[in-house]
C-alpha cells in the first residue's frame, strides 16, 4: 500500500503507525533519499536544485521493487503522470487529502517551512491534487488524529 498527498498530509506519521498495526515492513522516499544523500531532506533540497532532487525521486519510485506486503509514504512531489503506473502495480494508493488551510498550518509546525513561504504554494497543491485524485481511495485528515485516519485506512483495505 502507498500513501500519497501533499506535504503536511501525513504520510510519514500515519504510515509508520499503520506499519506498526499492520506488522508490515515500512518505507519513505524522502527518508530514503535522505540516508542516500546523507543529508536532511531540506538540505538535500537545496544542495540538488528541485530538477536533480524530484529525479532522483521518480528513479527510486521507478526502481522500487513489488516487495509484498509493505506501507511507502511517497514524497509529495513522487506521485505523477510518470510513476503512477509503477506504483499502482505495488497494491493500492491512498490519498491523505486535507484543505490547503490545513496544510499550511501543519507545514509551519515541521520540515516544509521553505515550502509554506513559496508564494506559488496554492498553485502547486492544486496541480498535485490531479494527480492525487488518482489515488484508488482516498481519506480525508482535517480534523482527524493520526489514529483516526489509520482506521479509516483500515476499513477501506
Amino acid at each position: 500500500m502507498t500513501l500519497v498527498g501533499f506535504s503536511g498530509s501525513g504520510k510519514s506519521t500515519v504510515g509508520r503507525i499503520l506499519s506498526m498495526r499492520l506488522k508490515w515492513p515500512f518505507k519513505d522516499t524522502d527518508a530514503l533519499i535522505e540516508d542516500r544523500q546523507g543529508c536532511p531532506l531540506a538540505e538535500c533540497f537545496a544542495k540538488l536544485g528541485e530538477q536533480a532532487f524530484r529525479e532522483l525521486e521518480r528513479r527510486m519510485i521507478l526502481s522500487t521493487p513489488d516487495e509484498g506486503k509493505r506501507v511507502l509514504a511517497l514524497g509529495e512531489g513522487g506521485f505523477n503522470d510518470e510513476t503512477i503506473p509503477t506504483v499502482d502495480r505495488l497494491g493500492p494508493t491512498i490519498h491523505l487529502d486535507l484543505s490547503f488551510e490545513e496544510a499550511r498550518r501543519r507545514m509551519g509546525r515541521g520540515h516544509s517551512r521553505r515550502l509554506a513561504s513559496d508564494p506559488e504554494l496554492f498553485g502547486l497543491f492544486i496541480r498535485r491534487k490531479r494527480w492525487y485524485g488518482r489515488a484508488r481511495y482516498r481519506v480525508w485528515t482535517d480534523g482527524l488524529t493520526v489514529d483516526e485516519v489509520v482506521d479509516a485506512i483500515l476499513r477501506l483495505i
